[in-house]
Order: C-alpha cells, then sequence, then structure tokens
C-alpha cells in the first residue's frame, strides 16, 4: 500500500485492540484487578478531559485519521477524539452491554472469534474479504441477540457520553469523580522548554482561555511570582486564590511581552476512580467474576 486509506472502522480495528491490550494483562496474572480499574480510570479521565469526545464521533476520527488526527495542532484536544482511547471504552461498553444481554453467556471474546471465522481467517488463505460496519454491527447482533442500531448511532456514529457509570454498576464496580470542583487552575497543558514553560494546549472554557492565553506562549509570571520551567509550580502559586479572584499573567508571545489578566475558574479536568462495589449482590459479585475473574 503506498496511499493513503480511509476508513471508519478505526474503533473497532485499533479500539478493541487497545481495550484487550490490558484486559489480557489481567487475564494473565500480570496484573490485579485494582490495577486494571486504575489503567480503565485513566483512560477515561483522558477522553473526558477536552471536549474532543462531544465534537467528533469515533466513525469520523478513523476517517479523518489522516488529515486531522495525524496533523494534529493545538486545538486538538477541543476539536477531536482519538479511536484509540475512546475506541477501548467503546468496546468495553460492549463487552458488558453483550455480558448483560446474554446473561454472562457472550461477551466480546465470542465476537473477536466469528470476526475471525468469517473475515480474518481469509487473509491466511489468500483470498482476504473485507468487513464494512454493517458486517461487525451484524456480528454484534448475532452474538447479543439484540438490536445495536440506537447503541451504534449514539455511541459509535454520534456524541453521546458513553454510560460507563451505569454498565460498570450492573458489574459491582462503582464509577466516581473525585475532581475537586472549587479547585481554580489554568486548564493548560504544557511543556519545558530549556528554561522556559510553554504553553501547547488551552483547553476551551477554561481560565486560559477567558483570559487569551494562547498556544506558544512563554509563561513568565503569575500576579509577578515566576513560573518554574517544568509548571509545578502553577498549582502551588493559584491555591492562594479563590474561584472568581482576578491574577495579572505575564508572557512572551514571539518577542512580545504581554500582561494578561485572568478570572480564576475552576478547572474541568475529570478524576474518575473505579472501585469495587461495597455490599455488592450476588448477581453483581457473578457478573464481575464472568468479566474480569476471580
Amino acid at each position: 500500500m503506498d496511499a493513503e486509506t480511509d476508513t471508519r472502522m478505526l474503533w473497532l480495528f485499533e479500539g478493541f485492540t487497545s481495550y484487550f491490550d490490558d484486559l489480557v494483562l489481567l487475564r494473565s496474572g500480570l496484573i490485579d484487578v485494582s490495577t486494571y480499574l486504575r489503567l480503565i480510570a485513566k483512560t477515561i479521565n483522558g477522553v473526558m478531559r477536552g471536549k474532543g469526545h462531544l465534537r467528533q464521533s469515533i466513525s469520523d476520527a478513523g476517517f479523518d485519521a489522516w488529515t486531522k488526527y495525524y496533523r494534529q495542532d493545538e486545538n486538538s484536544p477541543n476539536a477531536l477524539v482519538s479511536y484509540y482511547t475512546k475506541g477501548s471504552l467503546v468496546a468495553l461498553l460492549l463487552d458488558l452491554t453483550l455480558r448483560k444481554a446474554t446473561g454472562n453467556a457472550r461477551s466480546l471474546d465470542d465476537v473477536m472469534r466469528l470476526l475471525w471465522q468469517r473475515f480474518g481467517r481469509s487473509f491466511d488463505e489468500g483470498q482476504p474479504v473485507g468487513m464494512t460496519d454493517a458486517e461487525a454491527k451484524r456480528v454484534l447482533e448475532e452474538i447479543s441477540g439484540t438490536d445495536l442500531s440506537d447503541f451504534f448511532n449514539r455511541y459509535i456514529y454520534g456524541t453521546t457520553i458513553l454510560p460507563l457509570r451505569e454498565a460498570f454498576a450492573d458489574f459491582g464496580v462503582t464509577m466516581k469523580n473525585t475532581a475537586d470542583g472549587g479547585k481554580p487552575g489554568l486548564d493548560i497543558r504544557i511543556r519545558q522548554q530549556g528554561n522556559d514553560c510553554v504553553v501547547t494546549h488551552v483547553y476551551e472554557n477554561g481560565t486560559a482561555h477567558y483570559a487569551g492565553i494562547s498556544a506558544g506562549d512563554v509563561l513568565l509570571a503569575i500576579d509577578g511570582l515566576r513560573v518554574s520551567a517544568d509548571g509545578k509550580s502553577i498549582a502551588q502559586q493559584l491555591s492562594r486564590y479563590a474561584l472568581g479572584d482576578a491574577v495579572d499573567i505575564h508572557v512572551f508571545r514571539r518577542d512580545e511581552l504581554m500582561k494578561l489578566t485572568a478570572i480564576l475558574v475552576s478547572e474541568e479536568a475529570p478524576a474518575y476512580t473505579l472501585t469495587l462495589t461495597e455490599n455488592a449482590t450476588d448477581a453483581m459479585k457473578t457478573a464481575r467474576q464472568s468479566w474480569l475473574g476471580g
């Protein structure tokens, strides 16, 4: 292949792989359940951090891979979603959906086996057979015994937030957002460049966004106090203030020194955690064991 190939199915090809990456570690005994749940929570927090998951479907993310995903800019977290990370969460949700629909008799494992039998094996036999979205949907519906049109429309072709909290609950796993909603922050990504703290991304509707800070700006000082090159001083410096306070921020934009006034708002960084549900019912424990093992 010497040219770009467009597909809307990277949510399956790459997302399913990403889901099984961590699940295989759990099944092989290399990590325990607590570690596995922390890995899932980390993925959830990463997907939910920007606004991209509300603006771009994972179907579109795959189709736009060559033109957008691999050519990201400073606004990408606000506009794009990763078919790797969100795709893995969709795979997880599908796995739990299939297990619930079949009383834990079938799972995404069965889907993968059937996909291999119908499409993957043909490559080894020298007569490759392609697969469409519709064919993948039919295989999933065959395993689940249910119509998944609404699932596809909402979570694969649409940008509806994945109902992970509700899905986890059926399997004796509790999902909570432990983020401190009253904590002021700049809502930015940074990198250290020599002795400078450089802004790489500005999250939409955050303090920096409203203040006019842009990607590429070098953060110099917050209310006259120097910002460390690694940016670790920012949280401590802002902890002196309350939400709604105004602070002066000095930056270099190219060669121009600029003074910006920022009104502090709460950072929107999610901090989801996953834990085993206390007092889980026997049904929850049985379902959880089927999914995560003993």
